[in-house]
């Protein structure tokens, strides 16, 4: 008995933590977090497992400090942000099964290969303008990066 009352008293007390913690908001916009449904169960419970929200890191995002806009490869299509700046670091995140590049079309600019599943910085030019790139292994691929 004393063993059911510890797990239910941390489970309480871990629920009034991140009950504290969460945003009320209820218009799906929390901070650029993604939230991920879990439910906390205990073998030794008998009334309905209790379901909370999760913070998670969306896809294509990078540790603090680095550029959250970025190049996300995925279905074989480049997704890119609307505009960026002048000499900026990019991160590529590559979500296909398969290698891919994110070359420029103008020599010499850019030229990265990026493994399944990997993750590769890029530096933009530091000239405004728009800059169109492509996949070396897959030709209909291509991609606009605009420099403002």
């Amino acid at each position: 008995m004393k063993r059911i009352l510890a797990v239910l008293a941390a489970l309480i007390l871990a629920m009034f933590t991140l009950t504290a913690c969460s945003d009320n908001n209820d218009s799906g916009d929390h901070d650029g977090m993604a939230m991920t449904s879990m439910t906390v169960t205990s073998p030794e419970m008998t009334s309905k497992p209790t379901s909370m929200s999760m913070p998670s890191m969306p896809l294509g995002m990078s540790t603090p400090g680095a550029s959250s806009m970025g190049i996300v490869i995925s279905g074989f299509e480049y997704s890119t942000p609307e505009s960026v700046m002048p000499g900026q670091v990019l991160t590529v995140q590559n979500n296909d099964t398969v290698e891919h590049s994110v070359t420029s079309d103008t020599a010499g600019l850019f030229s990265e290969d990026i493994e399944a599943g990997e993750t590769v910085n890029i530096t933009v030019p530091n000239e405004p303008g728009t800059y169109t790139f492509h996949c070396t292994y897959h030709p209909s691929m291509h991609g606009t990066l605009t420099v403002k």
